[in-house]
């Protein structure tokens, strides 16, 4: 029987990756850091669904509101008399120059505008970037507007955002016209240190709803089920008897080697003949795309959520006809796609514009 590895505190590193794609997504910079031209800064964004930060407008400047952690940032435009006058650095407020001649996002190396841990000591040029706070697809993404304030590209950032979010809804209601008398029940579970646990994340819960199934936790109480525990793994295998899809989100270290072998092991089962998932060939997993052993889950997946959605409505709805973007299917031995280390020069499916999936 195999036991998963803790998983570990990557988080500033693939949020680090994110901020790139999504910095491609708006047009802000080329890859080497640069700025792009200054564009007429009348432009504006609208906030309409995330709930964690807010854009005001002035003449000559802008204020993004941080909601996680009460921070105030300044954008001064560089071709007014308050860019050489103002300056703040404080707990509460900090001002920039924009559009900004220069950017950086990785934390580990040196000093960034755009971080993810939010509880750290900041020095004066940083901003906290915090779309992980947001709870649904189309909250998270949106922080691209967040983004393109800081370089006076709001109207690429809206295109961007619109395009994504029309098609997310267009997949969205394709999904709720596939529901027919019963909705596909889905286990979106994990195995971390014997233990089994259905997800309790918003975020997972949301695309399984909007992909036209329904939650198995919806169904149950007991969200963890120790397998060392005969009534417990009992109990386990009689819930996983009932789902028809099972998306396994165990962390591993090298997901090119975790199988349908390794999920059966996991799940510490010889006979399975009442599985239908696996009947079916419905074991799923996120991490088809991988980058330097780090998920694109974490990466491309949150800006772009429609991918993840078409990638679900495949699993809950199979038509044969369409190659998934995030999920791989370890039933039918789907494999790992290692999409590169050079962001910048990688032949990817994600490139500066959404990718925008047909929808009927």
């Amino acid at each position: 029987m195999s036991s998963s590895s803790s998983p570990p505190n990557c988080f500033s590193a693939i949020a680090s990756g994110w901020l790139k794609l999504l910095f491609w997504g708006v047009w802000l910079w080329s890859c080497g850091g640069r700025a792009a031209s200054t564009v007429k800064p009348g432009e504006i964004s609208k906030v309409e669904d995330a709930q964690n930060f807010h854009i005001y407008y002035g003449q000559t400047f802008k204020v993004v509101k941080n909601a996680m952690d009460g921070h105030s940032y300044l954008l001064i435009q560089n071709n007014s008399r308050m860019a050489s006058r103002t300056k703040y650095c404080t707990s509460r407020i900090k001002s920039f120059v924009i559009p900004l001649s220069n950017y950086s996002v990785d934390t580990d190396l040196f000093p960034a505008h755009f971080i993810t841990q939010s509880d750290h000591p900041q020095a004066c040029n940083f901003a906290n970037f915090v779309p992980f706070s947001e709870e649904t697809p189309l909250q998270r993404a949106e922080w691209i507007k967040f983004l393109g304030v800081f370089a006076n590209v709001e109207s690429r950032a809206n295109q961007v955002y619109n395009a994504i979010k029309e098609n997310y809804l267009c997949l969205n209601q394709v999904a709720i016209n596939k529901t027919k008398s019963f909705k596909p029940i889905v286990a979106w579970m994990e195995f971390y240190d014997g233990v089994w646990s259905f997800t309790q994340e918003a975020l997972k819960l949301k695309y399984v709803e909007d992909a036209g199934g329904e939650n198995v936790d919806n169904s149950i109480n007991k969200m963890t089920y120790n397998i060392s525990n005969p009534d417990d793994l009992d109990q386990l295998h009689a819930i996983l008897c009932t789902v028809d899809v099972v998306i396994d989100g165990t962390y591993t270290s090298e997901p090119v080697n975790y199988t349908q072998s390794t999920f059966l092991q996991n799940v510490n089962v010889e006979d399975h003949s009442c599985f239908a998932f696996l009947a079916n060939q419905s074991l799923w997993r996120f991490d088809k795309r991988i980058q330097n052993s780090i998920l694109d889950w974490f990466d491309g997946a949150v800006s772009q959520p429609q991918l993840v959605l078409a990638d679900l409505i495949e699993a809950l709805f199979p038509t044969g006809n369409y190659t998934s973007t995030y999920f791989r299917n370890i039933a039918r031995g789907d494999g790992v796609v290692n999409i590169g280390a050079d962001m910048c020069n990688r032949n990817s499916s994600i490139a500066l514009d959404p990718t925008i999936l047909p929808c009927q």
